[in-house]
């Protein structure tokens, strides 16, 4: 079963599910990472003189973002950033490898085993922003690793959350449950015929 990383949605998988094996889904491990490195980004930014500032401003994006789906454009601008800022492309770099891991590695042992080298090298950084993300790792540990049998993830769900989401505020609220579940049946292309 994939979920997120809250603590009290395990709790209950676990106790309702005893047998369910818990498989942290991809996408919300690298939000982690992501979410670390911006911070970074923001108290380097922070620290900056104007100028270098501009720099910074609206890279975003660019850093979370694959390497490998940056446009030329976009690179060059990654390119400068890193340069500016050498801890910032420490980090940078560690995301990637990361990401590498989860999109290259399909063996649990592997696994591990790239995981726990990626854990030293990022301890080594002494870095605040990814010790903290080693410490999210670790407290998750199976249940990450637990990917790399299965390679399951909740992005079905999580698009069909967002899919709702975006129904419920197009049509500002619904007064009628029967109505919105109708409107989220259509949308899916769920059959919305009674019979």
């Amino acid at each position: 079963m994939s979920i997120d990383m809250w603590a009290p949605y395990a709790q209950a998988t676990r106790k309702k599910l005893p047998k369910a094996q818990l498989v942290v889904d991809r996408f919300h491990v690298m939000k982690q990472l992501n979410g670390r490195l911006s911070q970074m980004r923001r108290t380097i930014q922070r620290g900056l003189p104007q100028d270098k500032k501009d720099i910074l401003k609206g890279m975003r994006w660019i850093l979370v973002k694959n390497r490998s789906g940056l446009s030329a454009a976009e690179e060059a601008r990654l390119c400068t950033m890193l340069d500016l800022c050498p801890s910032l492309k420490e980090l940078y770099l560690l995301k990637e490898d990361f990401r590498h891991i989860f999109d290259k590695v399909h063996c649990r042992d592997k696994a591990k085993r790239f995981l726990t080298a990626w854990i030293y090298r990022a301890k080594w950084t002494g870095n605040k922003f990814l010790l903290k993300f080693v410490s999210t790792l670790k407290n998750w540990w199976k249940e990450i690793l637990t990917y790399f049998i299965e390679r399951i993830t909740n992005g079905f769900v999580e698009g069909l959350n967002n899919s709702i989401r975006n129904i419920i505020r197009s049509a500002f609220g619904y007064r009628n449950f029967e109505n919105c579940k109708l409107r989220v049946f259509a949308e899916q292309g769920f059959s919305t015929n009674p019979r």
